[in-house]
C-alpha cells in the first residue's frame, strides 16, 4: 500500500464533497441579528451525553427560528488508531455521519429547520473555531462533561476552554437529559438571570427575555447584595457591626429600586418578572441555592459583570457558576447580538445613576 503524510490526508479528505448530508444550508447567508440567536452550533462528541446536547441546540433552534449546524470533529491529536488511508478516513467520516443522523432521529427537531452536519478531521480546537467562524454562529452549545471526564468535576476541560475562549455565547449543557413538554418538546418553565447594577450583566437579558417568551417561560431577574467587610484592627465592635449593617441595608434598597424599574419596563412588553433580592457573606453560593429553591430550568447571565477584568475571559461569579452549577448555563457575549448595546436604553432612563456594583 502507498503511504501517505499526515497533510496529504487531510488534504484529500477537506476536498471531498460530503455526502448524505441532512438536508445541508450550506451557503445561506447570515440572518438579521435580533434579540435572540440567529445561529447555532452544536458540537457534539461520542460520549453518552451528547443527545442532551442536540436536544438543547434543537429546541433553542426551532423557538428562536435559527439555523443549526451540527459539529463532530475526528481529533487527530488524541486518536491513536489514525487510518493512514484517505478512503479510510472518509468511511470513517461516514460512520460518525451516520450515527449522527440516528442522533437526529430521537431528538424532535421538528420547526427547527433545515441542519447541517459537519463532520471535521484534525485537531479539535482548530476546526472547531473554523467551523464557528464558517457558519457565523452566535450561538455554540456544548455538553458539560464527556465520558472521560472525572466524576466529581462539573465541567470538562474542553468544555472548559471553549467557554473561555469563544467569542460567541455559549451554553453549556450538563449530562441530564432536559424535561420535555406535553407536546414532545423540551419543557423550559423557568430562566433566572442575575444581576449586579451594571450595564455588562443587563448584556444578557435581550436572549434571556427572548428565550422566555419563545417557549413561554417565567423570568426571575436576581440580585445577590454582597456582605461587605469592615477593616478594623481588631474584633469588630457594635459601631462596626452597626455601619455594616447599614451598608448592607443601602445596597439592599438600591437593588431593589434597580430591579424594580427593570421589572416595570419589560412588563410593558411581555409577562410580568419577578424579582429575587439575596443576600450573605457569599453571593456566589446563594444564587446556588435559589437555583435550586426556585427550581430554574435555565441560567442567562452576562460573561462578565461590573467587576470583570479585561483581561479575564469571565468573571468571578460567572467562572465560579460554571464550575459548581451543574445546571444549564448560557453565558451572553455581547459581540453577539448588535441589540445588547443598547440594552441600558430599555430599562433604564437617561441620567439615571447606578446604584452601588456588585461583582459577577
Amino acid at each position: 500500500m502507498v503511504s501517505t503524510s499526515g497533510a496529504m490526508i487531510q488534504e484529500l479528505i477537506e476536498n471531498r464533497q460530503p455526502r448524505n448530508r441532512v438536508a445541508v444550508r450550506a451557503a445561506t447567508p447570515a440572518r438579521q441579528a435580533g434579540p435572540g440567536f440567529s445561529s447555532i452550533l452544536a458540537c457534539i462528541d461520542n460520549s453518552r451525553h451528547a443527545i442532551a446536547v442536540l436536544a438543547w441546540a434543537a429546541a433553542l433552534a426551532r423557538s428562536l427560528d435559527a439555523s443549526l449546524r451540527i459539529l463532530h470533529v475526528l481529533d487527530t491529536s488524541k486518536d491513536y488508531a489514525t487510518p493512514q488511508d484517505p478512503i479510510a478516513w472518509e468511511l470513517r467520516q461516514r460512520e460518525e455521519r451516520s450515527r449522527l443522523e440516528a442522533l437526529i432521529a430521537q431528538v424532535d427537531i421538528r420547526g427547527a429547520g433545515p441542519a447541517e452536519i459537519d463532520v471535521a478531521v484534525g485537531q479539535f480546537e482548530e476546526r472547531f473555531l473554523s467551523s464557528l467562524a464558517a457558519s457565523k454562529a452566535d450561538l455554540c452549545v456544548i455538553g458539560a462533561v464527556g465520558d472521560v471526564t472525572r466524576p466529581d468535576r462539573v465541567i470538562g476541560d474542553t468544555a472548559r476552554r471553549i467557554t473561555e475562549t469563544a467569542n460567541c455565547s455559549v451554553l453549556i449543557v450538563p449530562p441530564q437529559m432536559p424535561n420535555e413538554s406535553a407536546q414532545g418538546g423540551l419543557a423550559l418553565r423557568r430562566l433566572m438571570v442575575p444581576l449586579d447594577c451594571s450595564r455588562r450583566a443587563e448584556t444578557a437579558l435581550p436572549a434571556a427575555i427572548a428565550i422566555a417568551d419563545s417557549f413561554g417561560a417565567d423570568m426571575v431577574m436576581a440580585h445577590a447584595v454582597p456582605e461587605p467587610s469592615i477593616t478594623a484592627l481588631g474584633p469588630p465592635d457594635e459601631t462596626d457591626m452597626a455601619l455594616q449593617r447599614e451598608v448592607v441595608e443601602h445596597n439592599r434598597k438600591a437593588a431593589v429600586r434597580y430591579l424594580s424599574r427593570i421589572r416595570a419596563r419589560l412588563a410593558l412588553d411581555r409577562r410580568p418578572v419577578r424579582t429575587l433580592i439575596l443576600s450573605g457573606v457569599d453571593p456566589r453560593h446563594h444564587l446556588l441555592r435559589a437555583v435550586a429553591d426556585e427550581e430554574v430550568d435555565l441560567i442567562v447571565l452576562a460573561a462578565k459583570g461590573a467587576g470583570g477584568y479585561t483581561d479575564q475571559p469571565l468573571g468571578s461569579v460567572t467562572s465560579f457558576l460554571v464550575t459548581h452549577l451543574g445546571k444549564p448555563l448560557l453565558i451572553v457575549r455581547p459581540g453577539c447580538d448588535h441589540t445588547t448595546a443598547t440594552t441600558s436604553a430599555h430599562v433604564r432612563a437617561p441620567g439615571q445613576q447606578h446604584p452601588p456594583r456588585n461583582q459577577v
